[in-house]
């Protein structure tokens, strides 16, 4: 029953993440200052030195990615997003199954969060982007406080340190919130 509860929950998580690619969804507005900043980088452009922008260089990373492999085209955006979805997702099933939260909530909560954060999201925006990078970090600080200690236990700290500064450099208020969130359950863990 437990194994069903898992597939149940990647179905969700991808399956969810995927449908963009298959509909038509409406166009955002303001998508030009995504696709921009991913062309830039696609480009080879360095921020702040060949081209100014208004927030964070990480935010274009993923999208620029997305151009180097499917080219630099508007649907690569949402190709983007999709991958953004699936790793947003796969994070809070990570820190649910940190928590230790039963199967059948564990599944109800992977849900809510599917319908509720990623599926309205399929265009790439900052400050959803920079939500993603925090929940990708808070998955790994809480395997780190919360998992048996390994020779190797010390790499999920490092990967919650990793994230944190991708969301500091998205978007300095959310990854500035990150941080203090982060920096909280550290002091706490500690006490």
């Amino acid at each position: 029953m437990q194994r069903w509860f898992s597939r149940a929950e990647l179905f969700i998580i991808v399956g969810i993440a995927l449908l963009p690619l298959v509909g038509d969804f409406p166009y955002r507005l303001n998508i030009f200052l995504s696709y921009e900043g991913a062309y830039r980088l696609y480009l080879g452009q360095i921020p702040y030195r060949d081209f100014g922008i208004p927030l964070g260089f990480m935010f274009w990373v993923v999208p620029a990615l997305a151009f180097k492999v499917f080219g630099p085209a508007l649907f690569s955006l949402v190709k983007a997003q999709v991958l953004l979805n699936i790793v947003s997702g796969l994070s809070f099933r990570w820190i649910l199954k940190s928590l230790q939260v039963e199967p059948g909530l564990r599944l109800a909560g992977v849900l809510l969060f599917v319908f509720s954060f990623s599926f309205l999201n399929y265009w790439p925006w900052y400050n959803h982007t920079v939500i993603v990078y925090e929940i990708v970090a808070l998955a790994f600080l809480m395997h780190y406080l919360l998992a048996p200690v390994t020779p190797r236990h010390w790499l999920y700290l490092l990967g919650a340190a990793i994230f944190v500064n991708f969301s500091f450099f998205t978007k300095q208020d959310g990854g500035g919130m990150a941080l203090l969130i982060m920096l909280a359950l550290l002091a706490y863990h500690a006490w």
